[in-house]
């Protein structure tokens, strides 16, 4: 086997490029597209009120697929694991799998009946989303274990995160551009504003599954991966990789980023309007802000983890954090103006994102190599799958919390539920470093691939 070449790497950050247009278009317009402001244009098709104690259709169905999709996490990860198959353990699942992600994809905004509510629409939904959510896993668990058998040695594994970073980033960028699409399309083909969508959503679909099936065909995971399958079945796989004190101590902290996280997004738009005052305009320019920024950060983010390792960077990150949220409780009371207020959270909130961005994925594979080099058992896959099962419980958990804490006050006359919910975050957030300062970064990291490590070269035969 040898190293991995620099055009592998390109062709494999690609993939992440198609999945994440994919993410981007169900995580920022699906409940928009199905729960359409009055003055949007966009055909109602299923019911719009509250169904049971205040969730809506859409609510019911999105809260069963993603309970779907905690379960489907672990097994898909543990049948990557054991796969033998002739193109490896995660080939064969994402050729599989990208076609139906984007078929699907495209049928969740194609109802049966578009012209109006009607039961069988919602039927429709309840169907295909738990489907496509998961065969979206199925792609999506197995492609990301390959990072830890293609990166050789934690710097490779440092840039595949980077390079990675730097996919997603674009793919939520074209997704969250989707409207300057369809208003073209409206214009051009002079069709409604609903048919525009979807065949947006269509077109965009459609250049996601090419990018997704680049990796699949054109990186040849005996020659570059580890086609060694794991022996363990999925109880004995989830045990043995509990039994990794590191990585506990790592997913502990993880649960309280993703549980933060989700209060902060959240809540992003009662600190910008309530606490700082200003127009509910000014969210997205905040969010392309620390976007831009965190963006910007990669490459020094990627040059510091190799120099001074990825744990010191890692501390800055939560540190960041627990000042960000520290300062929001603050926001109000300082003496100028509301605008420049919320310049200090882009500043720490882009620090955060372009390390959380880039080095969790290399800390996963990271204990995932160690845990191979030691125990003889490659289980990447479930390594994924378990940090994916536990940020979906931490962000599900502060969805519950946080409603509850906001509802003792969320308006400029009355702001304490936000000032409570900010330091519920900042102590998490606290808990979270603790957690994470356990973490043994020498003793994993001097672990090597059980593959080799060995300096990059191109193959001397086709891949």
């Amino acid at each position: 086997m040898v190293a991995l070449p620099r055009r592998i790497r390109v062709f494999y950050s690609l993939g992440q490029l198609g999945w994440s247009i994919l993410a981007g278009i169900m995580g920022t317009w699906l409940i928009y597209f199905y729960l359409p402001p009055e003055e949007s244009d966009i055909n109602v098709v299923i019911p719009q009120g509250s169904v049971f104690m205040g969730v809506t259709i859409i609510g019911v169905i999105m809260g069963i697929s993603t309970l779907i999709n905690a379960v489907t996490d672990l097994w898909i990860a543990n049948m990557s694991d054991r796969t033998k198959h002739r193109l490896g353990r995660r080939t064969p699942f994402l050729r599989r799998s990208a076609l139906p992600c984007a078929i699907l994809l495209v049928c969740i905004f194609f109802v049966p009946f578009q012209d109006g509510i009607h039961t069988i629409n919602s039927l429709w939904l309840l169907i295909l989303l738990p489907l496509y959510i998961v065969a979206f896993t199925c792609y999506t668990i197995p492609y990301t274990a390959l990072l830890s058998e293609l990166g050789r040695s934690t710097e490779d594994r440092i840039d595949l995160s980077t390079y990675i970073s730097v996919t997603w980033f674009l793919g939520l960028i074209i997704a969250t551009f989707a409207p300057n699409i369809w208003e073209a399309v409206m214009t051009v083909f002079g069709i409604s504003k609903t048919a525009s969508i979807q065949w947006t959503f269509a077109g965009l679909a459609a250049i996601a599954l090419i990018l997704m099936l680049i990796p699949a065909y054109t990186i040849d995971e005996n020659l570059y991966g580890s086609p060694n399958a794991t022996s363990l079945d999925i109880k004995a796989s989830v045990k043995s990789i509990f039994q990794n004190r590191d990585y506990r101590f790592f997913l502990m902290s993880e649960l309280g980023y993703w549980f933060t996280n989700s209060f902060f997004q959240s809540s992003l738009v009662y600190y910008i309007t309530v606490l700082a005052r200003q127009k509910e305009t000014h969210v997205g320019l905040i969010v392309a802000a620390v976007g831009v920024i965190s963006f910007l950060l990669y490459p020094l983010i990627n040059r510091l983890s190799k120099s001074y390792g990825k744990k010191k960077l890692m501390i800055v990150s939560f540190v960041s954090l627990i000042v960000s949220f520290i300062y929001i409780s603050l926001m109000g009371m300082f003496p100028f103006d509301g605008f420049l207020q919320l310049i200090p959270i882009v500043l720490l909130s882009a620090v955060t994102a372009a390390i959380s961005g880039i080095l969790p994925n290399a800390i996963v594979a990271d204990c995932a190599v160690y845990d191979a080099s030691s125990s003889g058992e490659n289980k990447e896959a479930l390594y994924f799958g378990v940090r994916s099962f536990l940020t979906k419980f931490g962000t599900a958990s502060s969805v519950i919390i946080l409603p509850t804490i906001l509802a003792i006050g969320n308006s400029i006359h009355d702001d304490s539920g936000i000032r409570i919910s900010v330091i519920i975050a900042a102590i998490v957030s606290l808990l979270s470093l603790l957690a994470f300062l356990k973490y043994d970064e020498n003793k994993i990291s001097a672990s090597h691939h059980p593959i080799g490590n060995l300096e990059a070269q191109e193959p001397t035969h086709p891949a």
